[in-house]
């Protein structure tokens, strides 16, 4: 699987379905206030929707650049930033593994559930540390590996197989029979609202290329990388099998 593939996959979820505005502002001011934002430079790395990358705009970022490697994602994003009449975000077709900035480019970077779909994750994060200034913070989402990551595995590699054309309705109609499992099963309310069950199931068992790591792996990268962890979100889904966890860290000051 390469990146062109999660590319053309991000073509069909990012152009269909765009997460709650309202519900998604709430999600990000869990870890950043206006205050903490006002002027700084924000890379919204994997950006999709653009959603975040508005959000920033929206409350003060100076500067706001969304990438993307889905064409089809960064049209929405330029739809959205047209509605809200937005002069300080701009978006780019762009590979995490190999941008194209100085270092020490931008005070913030965003990366929610983007780098676990990439060929190499930690050398994602390399390269997002690269083009962060020192002080700056990294925000990270990343799939949790967990005892039953491989069940999520195989029904993922499974479904992928099937033809692209029936991947919405094949995620609508997991989603009718999974909303009771859901409902009955679930522990705890999903820290970032606003998506449909269809859409989760469709960026969960369609994705072309998801990693998985444990909290202590990316702790200890980031420390090893001399990164104080200023937040930790050990889940934000319903579940503790399917969840993302969520590190904001600082890069240490010169």
């Amino acid at each position: 699987m390469n990146k062109e593939k999660v590319g053309s996959f991000y073509d069909i979820v990012w152009t269909e379905y765009l997460p709650g505005y309202e519900e998604t502002e709430k999600h990000w001011a869990m870890f950043f206030s206006p205050e903490e934002v006002k002027g700084k430079s924000v890379l919204d790395s994997g950006c999709g929707t653009g959603i975040f990358s508005i959000i920033f705009a929206r409350n003060g970022a100076g500067r706001v650049l969304g990438i993307d490697i889905s064409p089809g994602s960064l049209e929405t994003a330029r739809g959205l930033k047209e509605k809200f009449k937005l002069d300080n975000a701009s978006f780019e077709r762009q590979d995490m593994l190999k941008l194209p900035y100085p270092d020490a480019s931008f005070d913030i970077v965003w990366a929610w559930g983007t780098v676990h779909h990439t060929t190499d994750p930690l050398g994602a994060i390399t390269e997002l540390i690269r083009v962060l200034k020192p002080g700056g913070a990294l925000f990270l989402a990343i799939y949790k590996k967990t005892n039953v990551t491989w069940i999520h595995e195989a029904i993922r590699k499974t479904l992928i197989k099937t033809p692209r054309r029936a991947w919405n309705g094949l995620a609508k109609v997991m989603a009718f029979f999974g909303t009771p499992i859901v409902f009955l099963f679930k522990r705890r309310e999903k820290s970032r609202k606003g998506e449909k069950l269809s859409e989760l199931i469709l960026d969960w068992y369609f994705v072309p290329i998801r990693h998985y790591y444990t909290p202590e792996e990316i702790r200890a990268f980031l420390e090893g990388k001399g990164f104080a962890i200023e937040k930790y979100l050990a889940h934000s889904g319903r579940f503790n099998s399917s969840s993302n966890f969520i590190y904001k860290s600082r890069k240490p000051a010169p």
